[in-house]
């Protein structure tokens, strides 16, 4: 009986003992995001060179550059409109996708008149960017790399992964949105009420 008493006694001071944290076995650095990062700008440099070079040898466009990264020129451009969408308009548009060649991925027959409300869809982010841009009845010509196109999944049908591609766009109509509900302090009257 004083055996067990004495290994009992002994079991609960070495469990009582300060443990040593355990140190992870596999240890994480920023390396990997630093790697992809780094081939990330070295593919949006070549798709940027190669996109440069196509719109160097086009004499018959005026090009310009978003300040989101991509260029497009006007096939049709209205200069007596004046607005633009913004966030919740409603705008009927078409458009179609080609390699940054020309060579056609998705007609406008394929696409047919899409309505989208501004910023509330999804729509890869060079559309978004570039419906903005447009007044209408305009029309234009983006070049878009692959970072704000489809990116490294594609569109998992046609557009392969990390693919720059050229999109016609033609906004059909404009309808803004509507004004947005006067506040509740505003819109519903205090009542005084009496009583005695």
């Amino acid at each position: 009986m004083r055996i067990i008493i004495t290994l009992l006694f002994l079991v609960l001071l070495s469990s009582c003992a300060k443990k040593e944290a355990r140190r992870p076995v596999m240890v994480k650095t920023d390396t990997f995001l630093k790697e992809s990062a780094k081939k990330n700008r070295a593919l949006l440099e070549d798709q940027e060179a190669v996109m440069d070079s196509i719109i160097a040898k086009d004499t018959l466009h005026t090009y310009l550059k978003s300040e989101d990264g991509f260029k497009y020129y006007y096939v049709a451009e209205n200069k007596e409109a004046t607005y633009k969408p913004a966030f919740g308009d409603m705008v009927d548009f078409t458009y179609s996708l080609s390699d940054i060649y020309g060579k056609e991925i998705y007609s406008k027959e394929d696409t047919k008149v899409i309505t989208y409300y501004v910023d509330k869809q999804e729509l890869f982010q060079g559309l978004r960017q570039a419906i903005k841009l447009l007044k209408e009845n305009e029309e234009a010509v983006f070049f878009f790399p692959s970072e704000i196109a489809f990116g490294y999944h594609g569109d998992k049908e046609k557009i392969g992964v990390n693919k720059p591609i050229r999109a016609q766009v033609h906004i059909l109509k404009i309808t803004p949105a509507p004004p947005p509900p006067p506040s509740t302090s505003e819109s519903v009257g205090l009542i005084k009420c009496d009583f005695e």
